[in-house]
């Protein structure tokens, strides 16, 4: 394959472009294209240049404020994954550009395009990746009654909580509207909820950290941010103190605090409107 390329390079101008499908190559425009990850031919250059491998790394289009897309990237620290990192500027309505809505359809981040899969929805990102890339089953256990409680919970995640934190929180930062305190007590009921299904427990499905408490830590983590105060959740609070602690290593503060804060300000400024 290098030395296809190589040649191909060699006595092609930076116009041409090598399309890789599953093992043939074929030239056609400007860009080369492995799967569905694209790269241009100066990029290629450089790479047989310096020795690089031309192995493409998973592409992850992401905003850096979206509480998904922090999921993913703090899992990605976690099992050492790297990503070739695309920003998405949903407010500029860049996902709703042709070339990302032929991607995506739904036109959503974080958007995964790993080889010829193109996934969304960050949780089914989650599971991909730790199946595909994970050394071990440690974040996703194979046990059937310990996988059915992580799911459970990243379901709830998705259909329940973060989807009520969206919609009592959004409204705000999207049109400055004010707060409905309707969805408010929705979202109080949905944190209640969670605070009751940690009863007895320390982490959400088993003894120890798993996709399970990195979906839902972001999601409460952001509502925090927001300035909710979890002090009355008595099993929430101290479950979310031992999670920042676990993603500290792995980029916490970086990734996710920081993420947090810059929505969190950005949702009070359009309060105060």
């Amino acid at each position: 394959m290098l030395n296809t390329l190589q040649c191909a390079i060699s006595v092609a101008c930076l116009n041409i472009v090598l399309f890789v499908r599953a093992k043939q190559i074929r030239v056609k425009g400007k860009i080369l294209k492995l799967g569905n990850c694209v790269e241009t031919v100066a990029v290629l250059q450089d790479k047989i240049k310096n020795g690089t491998s031309l192995q493409v790394m998973p592409k992850l289009y992401y905003s850096p404020t979206s509480p998904p897309c922090r999921s993913v990237l703090l899992l990605a620290k976690i099992i050492n994954v790297q990503f070739d990192l695309k920003t998405i500027n949903i407010f500029d309505h860049e996902h709703l550009k042709p070339a990302f809505v032929a991607l995506n359809p739904q036109h959503c981040i974080p958007t995964l395009c790993d080889k010829n899969l193109v996934l969304w929805e960050s949780r089914a990102i989650l599971t991909y990746l730790v199946s595909a890339y994970a050394k071990d089953d440690t974040l996703y256990p194979k046990d059937v009654r310990i996988r059915a409680l992580i799911d459970q919970r990243l379901h709830f995640d998705l259909g329940t909580l973060s989807h009520r934190m969206v919609e009592y929180f959004y409204p705000t930062i999207k049109l400055g509207a004010p707060l409905d305190e309707t969805k408010r007590a929705k979202l109080e009921e949905a944190l209640r909820w969670l605070d009751s299904f940690m009863k007895g427990r320390t982490w959400q499905a088993t003894d120890h950290f798993t996709l399970a408490d990195l979906a839902l830590c972001v999601t409460v983590s952001q509502i925090e941010a927001f300035g909710w105060n979890l002090n009355a959740y008595t099993k929430i609070k101290p479950w979310l103190k031992l999670c920042k602690e676990y993603l500290e290593p792995h980029g916490y503060d970086e990734i996710n605090e920081h993420g947090s804060e810059v929505l969190a300000n950005y949702f009070m400024s359009r309060l105060k409107h």
